[in-house]
């Protein structure tokens, strides 16, 4: 009886730790999309920034 019991600690604790470890590699895959995100966001600010300037140059200023 105490062998099925020690299978059982061992599956749950298997299923645990698997279930432990798809909710980091979910988290790490969130923060990756998360800074591709923000680079996206920067270069569109910088493009924006060099249009404004290229538009002020053309202008005389």
């Amino acid at each position: 009886m105490d062998f099925f019991f020690y299978i059982m600690v061992i599956v749950v604790a298997a299923i645990g730790s698997d279930t432990i470890i798809k909710m980091k590699k979910s988290s790490v895959e969130e923060r990756r999309l998360k800074i591709e995100e923000e680079k996206l966001a920067i270069q569109r600010l910088e493009l924006e920034m060099k249009r404004e300037q290229d538009k002020l140059e053309h202008r005389g200023f």
